[in-house]
């Protein structure tokens, strides 16, 4: 009895817990790839919608509008007349507009067929939103 239970365990054969097990670590490889793809996505369309005009609200809950965005990934946010906040641009959620910015701000450059120097940006940008009760 006990040589037939050695024989059968030395047998090998078919074993479909294994064909489980591989089929399972396939498919978290599949999901992992995908998660990554998906995330690469985001941050690229995260940075190419972080343009100065963009109405934007941060991780906090705070509305503003982008004014600013240098190089190190910082964004000047004005969330009130004069008060400009330096943040991430990662701290940013969600973008309000549901048209991109950058239409808009090619508009205004082909007016002028000038590039507009920052603080002529803040000045028009703190000028849009104006009338007479906020005067």
């Amino acid at each position: 009895m006990n040589s037939l239970v050695i024989a059968q365990a030395a047998g090998g054969g078919f074993n479909p817990s294994l064909i489980l097990m591989v089929a399972l670590f396939a498919v978290l490889i599949f999901m992992m790839f995908r998660g990554r793809k998906k995330q690469a996505a985001q941050q690229e369309k995260l940075k190419t919608n972080t343009v100065p005009g963009a109405k934007v609200m941060t991780n906090s809950g705070i509305f503003g509008t982008v004014v600013g965005v240098d190089a190190e990934d910082r964004v000047q946010v004005e969330v009130a007349n004069g008060v400009v906040l330096t943040l991430h641009r990662q701290a940013i959620s969600t973008f309000l507009d549901n048209e991109p910015a950058v239409a808009e701000t090619q508009q205004v450059a082909e007016n002028n067929n000038v590039a507009e120097t920052p603080e002529e940006s803040l000045r028009r940008l703190n000028d849009e939103g104006k009338d007479e009760r906020n005067s």
